[in-house]
């Protein structure tokens, strides 16, 4: 009985390779990388980057991250009601995303602005923690997060195309710390230990 109940209360993914949960912080650009709002009308933006001036939260976006692991489905921390999607920080630049689970090794991190047709790519990353990764290990990785960022978010545009197919950006998890923070192209992230 005990294993039963041990068993649905903390499913055997959970178990596997985990290493401990963290916070996410992530603080949007106040437009898309091309100028455009998150939401709302194109052409009635504030500008870009941390000194423009919006529009109080009207184009916000409704941000999600989702853990990217090979050979499983990415992990995102988001809201569902009556099978839609919501942010936990709807219409917000900011949001933390507390207790994230990620694994003991290298991880992908992808940043969603959630809409209802069709959500759009905020960022994307590789994370290093613990173990090194060989080169295939890295080149697997890595084409899986641009699948997944693909299938959450697919491109619109060719430049969005273009742009995803940039280098990824690795970085090892202490260099984004509550302290200094990760600037991605169009936001920038933060991660502590959970608390």
């Amino acid at each position: 009985m005990w294993a039963i109940l041990f068993i649905l209360v903390f499913p055997a993914y959970c178990l596997a390779d985990e290493g401990k949960p963290i916070s996410i912080t992530v603080a949007a650009d106040h437009t898309k990388a091309n100028g455009e709002p998150w939401d709302g009308i194109p052409g009635i933006g504030g500008g870009r980057g941390p000194t423009a001036m919006p529009i109080p939260n009207k184009n916000a976006p409704d941000l999600a991250v989702c853990v990217v692991r090979l050979e499983t489905p990415p992990e995102c921390s988001m809201r569902y009601v009556n099978l839609k999607q919501y942010s936990l920080c709807q219409n917000s630049y900011d949001c933390i995303f507390k207790r994230v689970s990620t694994p003991d090794g290298p991880f992908g991190l992808i940043i969603l602005d959630l809409d209802l047709r069709r959500h759009d790519l905020v960022g994307f990353l590789l994370m290093t923690a613990g173990k090194a990764l060989t080169p295939d290990q890295r080149a697997a990785l890595e084409s899986e997060i641009r699948r997944r960022a693909d299938q959450l978010a697919p491109p619109f545009s060719q430049g969005e195309k273009q742009r995803r197919l940039r280098e990824m950006l690795v970085v090892p998890m202490d260099r984004c710390t509550e302290a200094k923070g990760c600037r991605l192209v169009q936001s920038e992230i933060r991660v502590n230990s959970a608390e």
